[in-house]
């Protein structure tokens, strides 16, 4: 019987519902993606919200809630990579490049996996949040804008994991979550940009998180929107076509290694 090519679109979709369906299975996903934030949020507030608010960052609820909401799509992208691993040391890789799909496809479904996984997730901890004293204070458009932030940020992260973990060992891929941690304590929804030392406002006002946590207090609590968006869009372009590049080639290395 002749095998039929199957389109971009159609593949992508195939193998994305196939990795959301497996993670749904997989308690450690439900962790990472909804458990932990949730939890990180409650202890930041809980312990570190007063003291926020009262050095003049505005409410804390929305500082922290950005913060968390990137973290949790950062901490996601790693289950990715994880599984990753596993698929190509397993040699499922290879046995999935068999299929009649364009190699693009392969890619593309894992992204949009991950895209899906982290809107649930951000919509999960909104909704944690609003018992906290959360609230869309610029209308709703501007809190679904809030909400496909983390998603537009995460896109980025997840070539960065993919191209990590399609050359490296499962060690390696864990190994990123120390930087994530250390980004965590370092941006502008953890403290006011005023609070850092001089030399380390700079870093801190531009690396990745804070233009998105800045967009997200925009879109939430109100402030500057427009230029903390397009920092956002721009870091999560570079890392994409950066490093999407690169997801390819390893894609196309690990699977020839398993192959030979």
């Amino acid at each position: 019987m002749e095998r039929r090519a199957v389109g971009w679109g159609v593949g992508a979709r195939v193998l994305a519902s196939t990795l959301l369906r497996t993670w749904s299975r997989d308690p450690g996903v439900l962790i990472q993606a909804v458990v932990f934030p949730a939890f990180l949020l409650a202890m930041f507030q809980l312990v570190l919200g007063r003291i926020t608010t009262a050095i003049g960052a505005g409410q804390s609820i929305y500082g922290y809630t950005g913060l968390v909401a990137l973290v949790g799509a950062m901490f996601g992208t790693l289950m990715t990579g994880i599984y990753l691993v596993s698929e190509r040391e397993s040699g499922v890789l290879g046995r999935l490049w068999t299929l009649p799909i364009p190699r693009s496809s392969f890619l593309a479904g894992r992204v949009l996996a991950e895209m899906v996984r982290t809107l649930l997730g951000t919509v999960v901890l909104f909704a944690v949040a609003a018992l906290m004293g959360f609230r869309f204070t610029q209308g709703w458009l501007a809190g679904i804008g809030a909400v496909l932030v983390p998603v537009v940020f995460g896109i980025g992260f997840v070539f960065v994991v993919i191209a990590i973990a399609t050359v490296a060992q499962k060690s390696v891929v864990d190994h990123l979550g120390v930087l994530f941690l250390l980004m965590l304590f370092f941006n502008t929804g953890f403290a006011p940009i005023s609070e850092y030392p001089g030399w380390l406002q700079p870093i801190v006002r531009y690396q990745p998180m804070s233009p998105a946590i800045d967009t997200m207090t925009g879109l939430t609590e109100g402030g500057p929107i427009l230029v903390p968006f397009c920092l956002t869009l721009g870091w999560a372009a570079a890392f994409a076509v950066v490093f999407g590049v690169l997801s390819m080639r390893g894609y196309r290395r690990a699977v020839e290694r398993g192959a030979s």
